[in-house]
């Protein structure tokens, strides 16, 4: 995954990180969740740009948060091609676009109260001329030269993928192509040096990634890698500033913490709620880069489809979710997701599962602890549930393979203990330990009391729907011999990788 030589292509992604970056496609939304922090200052704002090329026309500025973009301002251009972007409060400090016919045409960098431009339809990069501004001065000197470099590149690679191309000529071009990286790295190191303060220097910083070592006193392969894969994780933030929130309004915070947690960190909820607590107690607690970390890592692993993920969204939830933590979520969503973060605490891998005891067809009360099988498949479905007409019969195709050479037992729990439910059970053959709940306790406080209070059941096995956060039909677990959690989410063909990877379940 990791490697230190520099060879062409990954010198090419580092080399146009920032160029890619600048290019993004416009995402037009509106943002409620995050408050921007504004420059220091109280003169405001004004964008004077004058256009050759457009006449009485309407633009826009938009400004990137996170990987997404938003409408700031907008502004008339009149019949001189002349627009200015203004208002009382001044712009919070970042990378900010020109729309035009929903139509991005080019970036510029706010840091300054006042900027002053003035471009040419026929390319509005290149005959950029900044009147006003010492910041955007480097900004698009910076902008000319990668995306020339880029140019040279791209034909260059063209070249080198050609399968007419000689080996030797694939020399000369891999040589070309070092050349250019240098220059590329001499010309933002200059620009680092001679402007150690400015906003463009606080970009290069931001998305610099660590050069490994090579290692080379160590002979073991497997620890080089191992070493190498530490070091990279390790150094990978180690030039990002976590208390500047401009870099919040530019894609580069984003695309890191999707590159760190999806492509770095080891895909286990431990190790990614280690190093999410690790990221947020780098950052300012209130600043814009705070909030947008808790809320990342949050969303993104609440919707994981990985089994297992759920215990980053509750460890998330529980510790920074809280009335004070969470300031900027109004009060009835955090008592929502906090409420749904205990619902699926206690239904995490490695937990042990909540008991259950329901009638089975027989009218007799099985309890799911009682099942002596060293695995317990557990699957909550309906019969009147599209999918479960097609997954369950599944299920039973491939448990009646492997029952007969292993300890596994198929405790299937239904909403309704009545006619259709036996129907289906016995038209399909489901030969599980089939439950349901029992049709009069919808019906009969009393007789929930007498089931209850006689011991045959209990609350959490007649609302098991809510006790299990069952909202969709079929779900499946997996429990070992301790009626430990060990799958969940599941259908049969995962099921089965489960059984026969982990436990060495064969048909």
């Amino acid at each position: 995954m990791l490697t230190v030589k520099a060879n062409y292509i990954i010198k090419f992604e580092t080399l146009n990180n920032f160029y890619k970056v600048m290019k993004k496609l416009l995402v037009i939304a509106i943002i409620s969740s995050f408050c921007l922090t504004a420059l220091a200052g109280n003169d405001g704002y004004k964008i004077k740009i004058k256009f050759k090329g457009l006449k009485d026309s309407t633009v826009y500025l938009g400004n990137y948060f996170g990987n997404k973009q938003y409408y700031k301002d907008t502004a008339k251009i009149d019949a001189n091609g002349m627009c200015v972007f203004e208002g009382k409060e001044p712009l919070p400090g970042g990378m900010y676009t020109i729309i035009y016919n929903n139509m991005q045409l080019f970036e510029l960098v706010v840091t300054e109260p006042f900027i002053e431009l003035e471009t040419d339809t026929l390319n509005y990069v290149k005959n950029m001329v900044i009147k006003k501004s010492e910041e955007n001065k480097i900004f698009f000197k910076n902008m000319l030269f990668i995306g020339d470099k880029q140019q040279k590149m791209m034909e260059l690679q063209s070249k080198m993928n050609d399968e007419k191309t000689p080996e030797a000529e694939k020399k000369e071009i891999q040589a070309q192509l070092d050349r250019i990286n240098e220059e590329v790295i001499k010309f933002r190191s200059d620009i680092m040096v001679n402007y150690p303060n400015s906003f463009v220097t606080a970009t290069f910083k931001a998305m610099k990634e660590p050069e490994i070592p090579e290692f080379s006193e160590e002979k073991n392969d497997s620890i080089i890698r191992y070493k190498k894969y530490y070091y990279f994780k390790d150094h990978f933030w180690d030039e990002f500033d976590f208390k500047d929130d401009r870099l919040m309004r530019t894609p580069i915070y984003h695309n890191k913490l999707e590159k760190y947690f999806n492509k770095i960190v080891l895909q286990h909820p431990d190790s990614i709620n280690a190093e999410a607590d690790k990221i947020i107690s780098k950052t300012t607690f209130g600043s814009e880069i705070y909030k947008y970390t808790v809320h990342y890592v949050t969303n993104t692993f609440e919707k994981s489809k990985f089994m297992g993920m759920d215990a980053v969204f509750v460890h998330m939830a529980l510790k920074y979710y809280t009335h004070e933590l969470a300031f900027w979520v109004d009060s009835a969503q955090i008592e929502k997701i906090q409420e749904r973060a205990k619902i699926q605490e206690p239904l995490l891998i490695g937990k042990k599962a909540i008991n259950l005891s329901l009638l089975d067809t027989a009218g007799v009360w099985q309890s799911m602890y009682k099942i002596p099988t060293e695995l317990t498949i557990l699957v909550f479905w309906d019969p009147e549930c599209g999918h479960c007409k097609k997954e369950l019969p599944k299920l039973a195709e491939y448990f009646e393979k492997i029952r007969k050479n292993n300890s596994v037992s198929v405790y299937a729990v239904s909403s309704d203990h009545n006619d259709a439910w036996k129907k289906f059970i016995r038209d399909n053959k489901l030969d599980f330990i089939n439950v349901a709940v029992p049709q009069e306790v919808y019906k009969d406080q009393m007789k929930v009391n007498e089931y209850v209070l006689g011991g045959y059941t209990d609350v959490k096995s007649l609302n098991y729907s809510t006790t299990y956060d069952i909202f969709t039909t079929p779900q499946i677990y997996l429990l070992d011999k301790d009626k430990t959690i060990v799958g969940k989410k599941l259908d049969t063909e995962l099921l089965q990788q489960v059984l026969e990877q982990r436990f060495k379940i064969k048909e």
